[in-house]
């Protein structure tokens, strides 16, 4: 699948049917950040028009390209020419390997962008109301020292994360990972209990994004053998860095993230102040993804116009 991935972008090259770069923005709220893997470029497209039609060009869209055919840099940047795409070169294998994929997505928009969130989306990731990031920067300014924020502890229909499979993933592989070791006891110190935030759908504050750069959380490489998923992760450094991690969808939340399945029925969704779905893979009543996305296709086309709204000021680089 790799060999094949980079003979097609090679061929794009050569046809010249990459566009060329877009000037990036330096400022902007914030960096949503989508990991695509094989056979989800049409879905992908449906989440990228719902984030647009969200936050209008007030934020920066960001893929992560696993080493797709369908889903490489001249096919998405033909349909959003001012989304930035980043390739790896060697596929991770998907689930539960991911990490490599987020580390370089917060490496990336460090590097580029001054930002107040950057947002993590799987491609069945869906935005379901207007003034996404808006709203999840309200909330995570609500919550002291919060670093990193989406569904943790509580999902959105009230019912109990179940936090065993990492607590024994965690307890296997610190033992042998020196680097996990050291987060996990200093996490524990700031008060970390063992809560995760569930990795469909994750905002994380810049001055987060920088503290797991500065006290290198982010040069962490799992072994080849690794099942520590991202977002346990990512929970476990941020934790150790000293910020909290904020409950953004319990059912007073504004994110509703599952995995597999939607935790709540469209039509809760779609009103307020439901922001972010996941997953779409099935909807509550048993609904097909192409069901769920049809209907909240429709549904935003009631949202105001985004298309004008005022950005961030931004430089080119």
């Amino acid at each position: 699948m790799a060999l094949r991935a980079d003979l097609a972008e090679r061929s794009d090259q050569r046809r010249l049917r990459i566009p060329a770069p877009a000037l990036r923005r330096v400022d902007v709220r914030a960096v949503v950040c989508f990991v695509s893997g094989p056979g989800r470029f049409r879905r992908l497209v449906d989440s990228i028009e719902s984030v647009l039609a969200s936050d209008g060009d007030s934020v920066q869209i960001m893929v992560i390209d696993d080493c797709s055919i369908d889903a490489r840099e001249a096919e998405i940047r033909a349909l959003f020419p001012d989304v930035v795409v980043v390739r790896r070169r060697v596929p991770t294998g998907g689930p539960p390997m991911t990490w490599p994929q987020l580390r370089l997505g917060v490496c990336e928009a460090l590097t580029h962008h001054r930002f107040d969130l950057w947002v993590k989306l799987d491609s069945d990731s869906l935005v379901v109301g207007p003034r996404f990031t808006e709203v999840l920067a309200e909330r995570m300014a609500a919550v002291p020292h919060a670093g990193l924020g989406g569904s943790v502890g509580r999902r959105a229909d009230g019912a109990a994360e179940d936090r065993a499979y990492h607590f024994t993933v965690l307890m296997r592989e610190a033992g042998t990972d020196p680097i996990l070791e050291t987060a996990l006891e200093r996490a524990r110190r700031h008060g970390w209990a063992g809560e995760v935030v569930q990795g469909g759908g994750l905002c994380l504050t810049a001055e987060a994004a920088r503290r797991l750069a500065a006290n290198r959380w982010l040069d962490w490489r799992p072994r080849w053998y690794s099942q520590v998923s991202d977002d346990l992760a990512l929970s476990i450094f941020v934790a150790a860095a000293g910020l909290q991690l904020a409950s953004l969808g319990d059912p007073t939340g504004v994110v509703a993230v599952a995995n597999n399945f939607l935790p709540l029925a469209k039509e809760t969704l779609a009103d307020k102040p439901w922001v972010l779905a996941h997953s779409l893979t099935t909807g509550r009543d048993g609904e097909s993804e192409d069901e769920l996305r049809e209907f909240f296709a429709a549904a935003r086309s009631g949202w105001p116009d985004r298309s004008r709204a005022p950005s961030a000021p931004g430089q080119a680089i």
